[in-house]
């Protein structure tokens, strides 16, 4: 048997092993449940037809997941990480999960490496059956086709990289047109105005930004106004009517958290609210807490800015605004009396839009598919909105 040498390489070889099993026993040390925890939630969202094999493989992809988001140098491996991939220029991150391979685009901003298709054939469907309970009534649908930082444009894509990505929205549009619910296009209104799409987004995150929440409820507001002839105040989202306070380098996105802010840098976060006064109470259905006061008072969480703890994992800056996704929020604007009450559908996308559209309504509803348990149609007849604003691509099943 070859006796083994303690060479300078071999030394350093065992010590990272070592490394590496001392902070996989400190990792689960400081956060047993929620890593372990990822066997179980794996296991159990696996769709009911998955096969025992499928449903355990999900369990340990979720806490492989989990694994890396609880290891307890995480926030210096994902820097590390970062700093070396951008020293090298590579502008295609891997990820232990596919589907969160980050893409630096030719202009610096982040994106999510998209190759699937869209199919919204279904989704049509569902708005056209939400459009019969609507018409029973007297309710009024519009739909918005979501701007989206999916890029196509190939002149910002690296070389070699391709980037291929359908979708048959403009079969959906067709049918809903055809089917008398309103349509907002905001990327036909970004193409008519020669508008660069990236500037309504963060360059490290998939969302929109505040200025953009605020510049998209005007939109909608016009659009309501010419549809339905309603007298919504759509000069109230000039920006001169809000103070603007800028926190710099204080934001680090989904895509930014993936590779470290030393890769693609962070972004500047801005909390902006009005100068007018303002009268607000918010329910939030799943905890129950009502908030009650001015717009900082009800819709600002300055709590969630955290730019001395970028990676934060229990929460991010974005959730300044309505303390991010709930499954239902009642928004009610007591200095407003126009007796108007809407019903925006939403994703992540509403958290900057929902609160500065409130401002032209007595009631926002506000209700995120994705959590919300209730149903739709139920919920619609029940509280009889003026409009429902379908803003998600997300739909119920039954």
């Amino acid at each position: 048997m070859k006796k083994f040498k303690f060479t300078y390489k071999n030394i350093i070889a065992i010590l990272f092993v070592v490394f590496i099993m001392v902070s996989f026993v400190l990792s689960f040390i400081t956060a047993p449940t929620k890593i372990l925890g990822g066997l179980a939630r794996g296991y159990l969202n696996s769709p009911e037809d998955t096969n025992v094999l499928s449903k355990i493989g999900n369990g340990f992809k979720d806490f492989d997941s989990r694994m890396s988001e609880y290891y307890v140098f995480h926030d210096i491996s994902i820097n590390s990480y970062g700093a070396v991939q951008n020293l090298i220029d590579k502008k295609l991150i891997d990820d232990v999960d596919p589907e969160y391979e980050v893409l630096k685009l030719n202009n610096g901003y982040l994106t999510f490496k998209n190759t699937s298709d869209e199919d919204l054939t279904n989704l049509g469907n569902y708005l056209i059956d939400i459009k019969s309970v609507c018409d029973k009534n007297n309710i009024n649908l519009m739909y918005i086709n979501k701007l989206s930082k999916t890029t196509d444009d190939k002149d910002l894509l690296p070389a070699n990289y391709p980037y291929a990505h359908k979708s048959n929205y403009g079969e959906l549009k067709k049918r809903l047109l055809q089917n008398n619910i309103g349509v907002l296009d905001i990327q036909d209104i970004v193409d008519e105005q020669n508008i660069d799409k990236y500037c309504l987004f963060f360059k490290t995150d998939h969302h929109w930004t505040p200025k953009t929440g605020i510049w998209v409820s005007q939109l909608i507001t016009e659009k309501l106004n010419s549809l339905y002839n309603y007298n919504l105040n759509s000069d109230l989202y000039d920006i001169s009517n809000y103070n603007v306070e800028t926190h710099y380098n204080a934001f680090l996105g989904s895509q930014g958290k993936r590779v470290g802010y030393l890769y693609a840098g962070a972004d500047d976060l801005d909390v902006i609210t009005p100068k007018y006064d303002t009268d607000m109470s918010v329910k939030i259905a799943g905890s129950g807490e009502i908030l009650k006061g001015t717009f900082e008072d009800t819709i600002i969480h300055r709590e969630c800015i955290t730019p001395d703890n970028l990676l934060n994992k229990d929460q991010t800056a974005y959730d300044t605004y309505m303390l991010g996704n709930h499954d239902l929020v009642e928004i009610k604007n007591n200095n407003i009396n126009n007796g108007k009450r809407a019903l925006l559908i939403l994703d992540s996308f509403g958290c900057v839009v929902a609160p500065y559209l409130s401002q032209n309504f007595q009631q926002l509803d506000c209700i995120d598919l994705r959590s919300y348990t209730g149903s739709l149609k139920d919920y619609i007849e029940e509280t009889s909105p003026d409009v429902v604003i379908y803003m998600a691509t997300e739909y119920q099943k039954n």
